[in-house]
């Protein structure tokens, strides 16, 4: 894995500097159909349990009905590795009205066996944003639904977001909700974005498949995102963020600190 990922890097490094030679305005890199992009999570656990690798590469082609994106995510944890397959769509109907769509497949223990959600998007006026939507994630002894929704707000250079999670279990309906801050720095591709959230954890990197009694446990987080375009040739992006993470065997949190860090390239 680690020789996967030092690979990795350097052949994202040899792009950024093939791409850093040419020269464009703003206008001709948003005009460009196909994107590139290559990212790396880690995830630091306390309390001495296993970290968590993850990287993906990714390919997105802009077509007259909305994005296309196709990903590999790849996992290790556990002395495991875990491959999942992704394919995202963004279908664009009108100026007001847009969706998401996603379906994943996985043949390993990390990543769920299936996963898929749909989303539709409506703008409002006032610079007002809502959907409504949900995720499916199966696994190999049982199936987790999540239904979810959101608002948003531009206000001058800045986006704000509330996103509420709805999990039916048998017991009852568990509930997280997640805060985005968002603050564009000359363009829409350059921005600082704040994180927050709380409540139970549907994230599968919190687990390993099988353990269903884990998927509802308590947790809060807190983040912050930057991304950044480069001489109007390529992106990086980053992320920091700390979890504090309810488990059943232990009676404390236990800390989580995400790393993140990748490049989009267009052509």
């Amino acid at each position: 894995m680690t020789k996967t990922i030092i690979l990795s890097i350097t052949f994202s490094l040899l792009a950024i500097t093939l791409f850093a030679r040419q020269s464009s305005s703003y206008e001709d890199y948003q005009s460009k159909k196909n994107m590139a992009a290559f990212g790396l999570t880690y995830d630091h656990y306390g309390d001495d349990l296993e970290d968590w690798q993850k990287m993906f590469f990714e390919y997105r082609r802009q077509t007259s009905g909305g994005p296309i994106i196709g990903r590999m995510n790849v996992g290790h944890r556990f002395d495991l590795t875990d491959y999942q397959g992704e394919i995202d769509y963004w279908p664009e109907f009108n100026e007001n009205w847009y969706g998401y769509l996603n379906v994943g497949l996985s043949g390993g223990d990390l990543f769920p066996e299936f996963r898929a959600g749909a989303e539709l998007y409506r703008a409002l006026p006032q610079g007002f944003e809502t959907s409504l939507g949900f995720r499916y994630l199966k696994f190999s002894e049982d199936d987790v639904l999540i239904l979810t929704a959101s608002v948003g707000k531009y206000i001058g250079n800045w986006l704000l977001i509330g996103r509420p999670y709805f999990t039916p279990q048998d017991s009852g309906v568990s509930s997280s909700f997640t805060f985005l801050a968002r603050r564009y720095l000359g363009n829409p591709d350059t921005f600082v974005t704040l994180l927050g959230g709380f409540g139970f954890s549907p994230d599968e990197r919190r687990l390993l498949d099988g353990q269903a009694d884990n998927r509802f446990q308590k947790s809060r987080y807190l983040g912050v995102r930057t991304n950044y375009l480069v001489q109007n040739q390529f992106e990086l992006f980053g992320e920091l963020k700390l979890t504090w993470q309810e488990f059943p065997f232990s009676e404390n949190f236990t800390t989580i600190s995400t790393f993140e860090m990748g490049g989009r390239f267009r052509f």
